[in-house]
């Protein structure tokens, strides 16, 4: 049991620096993951280190990006708890499956290169990526994992999927993850890493399936040198089926000046998106008669073949696979029966103009006609309701009182809409009597009495969602929104402690602190906050 909660289950995975454990969290009552570090980090400033990343990885929140909930020292032995993901790693897809398909290549990697952009946008760099660093979680979203404790450690041992620039003994950056994300995604398409001891495999290799991959052999070899690997053989000599652009981002990733590699993760995710989606291109040429007769001539050049004249018995330059048209020479022998003929267009007489539809205009205007007599009797049958309604039944009236400090709420009507609180206008704060009927939404429902589908860290999650798309469109303060988010993130480990009443304190600060910002119009009255926060109210008491 680590610091009298975690209950350490089975070990799922160890490294140089400790051993990850799936275990049970018995406060909140599920599965998480305990990483528990060894003798390596048993001293003052590694255990500051390890602090100082925790809380670093903590303020990452994105969907492709594995939650940490709780960091903390057992026995002299630092320890990180995590969200536990049940999925397979790109690393044992891998090794079950093989080489994957170039559409789900370029989803999984998007996925990947989206939450490496997360960590980076906030500072903290992964410089430990590969394979097994990637996990899918149960709905089968990809999330990073496995974050190094310290980018200014050394390099991993093996050096497969280390950038040149970090073997050189530079510290951990941006641009080497993106050269090992370039790794990956070269091994999931060709099955095999791009380069092999440190150096390019070469093309024309039993196991290559391209033919003329031996070409690229030369290209690969050259700018070869001590300060890199040099260029690896193009996935496309390996597997023809990639395309040309899959092939120039892989190329540009594994680049061995970092300052030529795509500037951001969220770059490489644009792009992938567009190989796998790509738009159609543009429509070939109408096929004419002229076409048809003679396939190797553009259309351009119809006219002057008419007044040429096609060879006799010529093919008409068809291509492999197409359809050839044989032409009679002057003279010969006629047409035989089953001969296929082909004319153009101005060979053909016109088709006639078809007659109306008389059939089709008739209902149509028996449709148009009960219609109308629909319309007419029905304003007709209001009209009389509204005409002959009883006199000795007295209207029931509603009176509308107006307190001094708050809008009065009406009786119910005899239909109320559902969903819907009707009180008195104008307004709170005027002292003029009401002189319409105001209408605003009821809330989902108040935290503390019931839980939000999926659960407080989801809810926390669209929270900060929200919070995000109101910056954005320019409707509050980013340093107010700021600190709103950092009281979020408070909030969902004090969840992740098992101590919900400290977290619907901080969900109280957040409310209370924006409900101060849109009084002193740092935050705008409407908008994606306002809107969840309006849904989803505080006790009162």
């Amino acid at each position: 049991m680590v610091a009298d909660r975690y209950r350490l289950d089975e070990r799922i995975g160890s490294g140089p620096m400790g051993e990850v454990w799936r275990g049970y969290d018995t406060r909140a009552d599920w599965v998480v993951a305990v990483k528990v570090l060894g003798a390596r980090a048993a001293g003052a400033a590694t255990r500051e280190v390890l602090r100082q990343h925790a809380q670093a990885v903590a303020r990452v929140i994105h969907p492709n990006v594995a939650m940490v909930l709780d960091v903390g020292d057992h026995e002299g032995s630092p320890f990180l708890v995590m969200e536990y993901l049940t999925g397979l790693s790109l690393g044992e897809e891998l090794a079950a499956r093989g080489p994957m398909k170039i559409v789900e290549v370029c989803d999984l990697i998007g996925q990947a290169a989206a939450g490496l952009d997360a960590a980076h946008r906030a500072g903290v760099v992964h410089g430990r990526v590969d394979p097994d660093s990637f996990r899918q979680a149960g709905s089968g979203v990809l999330k990073v994992v496995g974050f190094g404790m310290d980018e200014r450690g050394p390099a991993p041992a093996g050096g497969r999927y280390v950038a040149p620039e970090r073997a050189g003994g530079e510290v951990a950056r941006a641009p080497g993850d993106v050269y090992a994300l370039g790794c990956v995604c070269y091994e999931l398409l060709c099955g095999r890493p791009p380069f092999e001891d440190g150096t390019a495999p070469q093309a024309g290799a039993p196991d290559q399936e391209a033919a003329g991959a031996d070409q690229t052999a030369p290209e690969a070899a050259q700018g070869q040198g001590a300060g890199g690997r040099g260029r690896p053989v193009p996935p496309s000599a390996i597997r023809r089926e990639v395309p040309p652009e899959l092939d120039r981002l892989v190329l540009a990733m594994l680049a061995d000046d970092p300052a030529q590699r795509p500037a951001s993760g969220e770059a490489i995710r644009r792009a992938l998106a567009a190989i796998a989606r790509p738009k159609p291109g543009p429509a070939g040429p109408p096929v004419t008669g002229v076409s048809l007769r003679d396939p190797g001539l553009s259309p351009g050049a119809a006219g002057a073949m008419g007044a040429v004249g096609a060879p006799a018995g010529g093919f008409g330059g068809a291509g492999q696979g197409a359809t050839e048209v044989f032409h009679a020479a002057p003279g010969g022998a006629p047409p035989r029966a089953g001969d296929t003929a082909v004319f153009q267009a101005a060979d053909l007489e016109p088709d006639p103009p078809s007659p109306p539809n008389r059939k089709l205009i008739i209902q149509l205007g028996v449709a148009v006609v009960v219609i109308a007599a629909v319309t007419i009797g029905m304003v007709l049958w209001a009209g009389r309701r509204d005409v002959q309604a009883p006199v000795a039944e007295s209207t029931p009236t509603a009176e509308v009182t107006t307190p001094s400090a708050t809008p009065s709420t009406l009786p119910p009507t005899p239909d109320p809409s559902p969903g819907l609180v009707i009180t008195a206008g104008p307004g709170q704060d005027s002292d003029e009597e009401p002189d319409y009927l105001r209408e605003t939404s009821i809330p989902k429902a108040t935290l503390g009495d019931a839980i939000p589908p999926g659960g407080y860290a989801k809810w926390l999650q669209e929270f900060d969602k929200a919070l995000m798309a109101q910056q954005s469109m320019g409707g509050i303060n980013p340093q107010v929104a700021g600190k709103a988010r950092e009281k979020i993130r408070k909030a969902a480990r004090k969840f992740g402690e098992g101590k919900p009443g400290a977290t619907l304190g901080q969900i109280a600060d957040v409310y209370r602190d924006l409900a101060r910002a849109r009084e002193r119009g740092d935050m705008a009255p409407e908008g994606p906050a306002v809107s969840f926060m309006e849904e989803w109210r505080l006790p009162t008491g």
